[in-house]
Order: structure tokens, then C-alpha cells, then sequence
């Protein structure tokens, strides 16, 4: 899994590639949370690359989901791919997360909030 960072100012942008699974997911949580810790109040995840989501993966995000939320801040996802997709449908989890079409609009929809 390939991890890259835009920093727009209030808004900070995860771009991932590859698989979310349990051997990588340690990176991106580690991301997150420095993410967190520098108060970043709106967080975009943009899953464009990525075609696996484990587990793992899942309980990744939506930890930091909750603490951006515990904060008062944001978390959103944009570009799921079909796979992904139907996981977060299968689990329920496209109720609890904002899912944007693309990163463009999860930009546009979180610099409003």
C-alpha cells in the first residue's frame, strides 16, 4: 500500500493505493493519527487505487472516524471502488461514513462544513 499526503490548508488528504489489509493497515493508521494529533479538522480519504479493503482496513478508518468526530471534526472518503464499495454497503458502513463520487467533490462538500 502506497500512501501520499496533500495538505489544502484546513483540509488534509490521504491518497491510497493498493490493499487495505491487515499487513499494511498499521501505516495508515499511523497516518491518521498524526493526522488527528496535529488537529487536522477535515480529513479526506481518497480510496481511488484501492481494489481491497480487509477487516482491518475497516476498523482502521472507522477508529479514526470517531475520534474525528469525538473532536467535532471530519473524516469523509471519495473514489470508492466497486469492491469497496460493496464492502462498506455490505457492513453498513456507507450510513455511517460521507462518501463522495470523487475527491474534487469531497473537497468542495467538506470545505463548506
Amino acid at each position: 500500500m502506497e500512501l501520499r499526503e496533500k495538505d489544502l490548508g484546513d483540509i488534509f488528504v490521504i491518497e491510497i493505493s493498493g490493499r487495505m489489509d491487515t499487513l499494511n493497515s498499521k501505516d495508515l493508521d499511523a497516518k491518521l493519527n498524526n493526522a488527528i494529533g496535529r488537529n487536522m479538522s477535515k480529513i479526506i480519504i481518497d480510496l481511488t487505487a484501492v481494489d481491497y479493503i480487509s477487516s482491518v482496513g475497516l476498523r482502521v478508518l472507522l477508529a479514526s472516524l470517531k475520534k474525528q468526530k469525538a473532536n467535532k471534526r471530519s473524516l469523509e472518503l471519495a473514489n470508492l471502488q466497486p469492491f469497496v464499495r460493496g464492502v462498506f454497503k455490505v457492513t453498513g458502513l456507507d450510513k455511517i461514513f460521507t462518501i463522495y463520487s470523487t475527491q474534487e467533490e469531497a473537497i468542495e462538500g467538506i470545505a463548506f462544513e
